[in-house]
């Protein structure tokens, strides 16, 4: 049996339904789509028609009739075009006149436009003389999109084409004057038509565009940078801007700057306006700067970006990756000069970005050699440059991974050495960078590698060890010797993590708190920790008063010995930390300190 070829039906309601209602985030999108036909309606009359124009657009809202009227003096449409093209969804004439000319002065391509129309109006009227045919006036009116009408009116009018919607009425405040007003400056700020609203006399984007513009003077062009900036950034003030080079590779052009902005290192206020062809497509191009730089603004204009259908976003296409890129490369050089040529804003932006610049030069060499000398690193002893924190330290970085008390505090308080809070956004991965680069010791404080770095082991007679082992050591304990600086040290208590976490893995077996799927891939990393082991006891050998303990009577010994292991476990340990029984050290303490005092 031979196959019978059928053409595809389309259910129009179906499609203007899907269409109408779901391929725009926000009705006012709608005067964006407009406006751009105006707009794309004087580059054709540029192109086809000889002569000099003067081109315009305006629009005129009244709010008593609830109606948004958009005129423009471009080149009309002919009565077999309005049958093509304007009554034709997803056909646009634009889209073949750019094919034919290559011209990148027109915005449209898809013929969706004017759908938008009917998404916010219950009825549309459009009056458009061509200027093929300036003595033919003609009136398209719709309802809702899927019928409508065609009649020529008796009298001609001037060239060009006037939309008027009957705004529904969820739709009303579209022809209210302050919210086209601002509408008009966010998507038509870089269109050089000029746009005129009710019926001011000064165009509503009438801005200067940095890169458009040749400056004489470096004040001048400072001055309009950071203008420009400022429309475009809502919630700071840029602290200086950064220019895209002109005549690049990729044909961007734009402008970034550094926010004067105040958060959490970790807080993202990237903000990256897109325009393609002039108009403005998104805000939300965010993805475009890379993910560290959460301080940095951009506006960017490319004709070779290519929007979704609904020109609400971008098609992730090569290009669009050369432009990230770009980007990234672009704003690393810009910091880079600012840093040389610009003292006074270099020191604010690390005075505002420090902790975010500490991420981004872990993710980037070339950032990381720029920013490695002036970054500060938060410490125990207050945010220091590496140089100081190395200085005080040996050479060494010293990295606290947990934000509890332990017995770093007392040790290196003890010496005067700071303690790098790597717990905070991206410290510890800052100074291992930093340490391989340089050859630097690292010590990650907490960890069983870390314990051998600081601690220098020695042996002991068994005599002594036994004696030891009578007088400091508790259940869970396991008792080491070393030499501790300074001598005013008696002891260390290190907790065992893995121990802890063993014990806690356990718990939540048996309180069924954890599934057995994350139960058996936690019990393959702890299945061979000994949790019998919950401490380490680190004992001074230089310290006088250990030598008073081991010299005491053995009365004497234990009290003093049980003072000094209960004092020792409240410094070296958060009040509320996990596993350590502070109120039972306390107690001990006092115990201990009153049995001396009443002999």
């Amino acid at each position: 049996m031979t196959a019978e070829l059928f053409n595809t039906d389309v259910n129009m309601d179906g499609l203007l339904e899907v269409l109408g209602k779901n391929l725009y985030s926000s009705p006012n999108v709608a005067i964006r789509e407009l406006v751009q036909n105006a707009h794309d309606a004087c580059v054709r009359r540029e192109i086809e028609e000889e002569g000099e124009h003067s081109f315009r657009i305006q629009l005129i809202p009244d709010y008593a009739k609830k109606t948004l009227t958009i005129i423009d003096s471009g080149s009309g449409l002919t009565f077999e075009e309005i049958r093509t093209y304007l009554a034709t969804i997803g056909s646009g004439y634009t889209r073949v006149l750019r094919d034919s000319t290559q011209t990148e002065d027109m915005i449209g391509y898809f013929g969706l436009g004017f759908l938008s129309a009917y998404v916010v109006s219950d009825r549309v009227s459009v009056v458009t003389t061509s200027y093929q045919t300036p003595d033919k006036t003609w009136r398209f009116v719709s309802k809702g999109g899927k019928t409508f009408s065609i009649e020529q009116l008796d009298e001609s009018h001037p060239v060009g084409t006037t939309v008027t919607l009957n705004l529904s009425e969820s739709f009303h405040s579209l022809s209210e004057h302050d919210l086209l007003d601002g509408l008009l400056r966010k998507y038509c700020s870089l269109i050089q038509i000029p746009i005129y609203l009710a019926d001011s006399t000064e165009a509503v984007n009438e801005i200067q565009v940095p890169w458009r513009n040749e400056y004489q003077s470096d004040i001048k062009r400072t001055k309009d940078n950071l203008a420009f900036a400022q429309i475009f950034e809502d919630i700071f003030q840029p602290i200086c801007t950064i220019e895209i080079p002109k005549d690049n590779p990729l044909g961007v052009n734009g402008l970034i700057w550094i926010q004067d902005s105040s958060g959490y290192s970790t807080s993202d206020y990237r903000n990256v306006s897109v325009f393609v062809r002039n108009m403005f497509i998104t805000h939300e191009g965010r993805e475009l700067l890379p993910l560290w730089a959460g301080f940095v603004g951009c506006v960017l204009e490319s004709n070779q970006l290519i929007p979704t259908a609904s020109r609400e976003d971008l098609q992730k296409t090569d290009y669009y990756y050369q432009v990230q890129d770009f980007l990234t490369e672009t704003l690393i050089n810009g910091l880079k000069n600012i840093a040389a040529t610009q003292s006074e804003n270099w020191r604010r932006i690390l005075a505002r970005h420090n902790q975010a610049l500490i991420g981004a030069s872990v993710t980037d060499d070339d950032l990381f050699l720029l920013l490695k000398d002036s970054l500060k690193i938060p410490t125990s002893n207050g945010d220091i440059s590496v140089d100081k924190l190395l200085s005080l330290s040996k050479n060494k970085f010293y990295v606290q991974l947990e934000d509890k008390n332990n017995y770093e505090q007392i040790l290196f308080r003890a010496n005067n050495i700071p303690v790098v809070y790597g717990y905070l956004f991206a410290v510890s991965s800052f100074c291992n960078k930093y340490a391989d680069f340089y050859q630097k010791e690292l010590v990650n404080l907490g960890t069983e590698k870390g314990k051998k770095q600081l601690f220098s082991l020695q042996a002991v007679e068994p005599e002594q060890a036994a004696k030891f082992e009578s007088l400091f050591k508790k259940s869970g304990d396991s008792l080491f010797y070393t030499h501790i600086e300074p001598a005013e040290i008696p002891l260390v208590i290190v907790e065992d993590k893995d121990a802890a976490l063993k014990k806690r893995i356990d718990e939540d077996e048996n309180n069924k708190k954890i599934g057995s799927a994350a139960l058996a891939l936690a019990q393959i990393y702890t299945k061979d920790i000994d949790a019998t082991n919950e401490r380490d006891v680190f004992i001074n050998l230089n310290s006088p008063l250990i030598k008073k303990v081991i010299e005491s009577d053995d009365v004497q010994a234990k009290v003093l010995a049980d003072m000094l292991r209960s004092f020792t476990a409240i410094l070296c340990h958060d009040a509320v930390e996990e596993g350590c029984d502070f109120q039972g050290e306390l107690a001990q303490f006092n115990q201990s300190l009153l049995t001396i005092l009443d002999k």
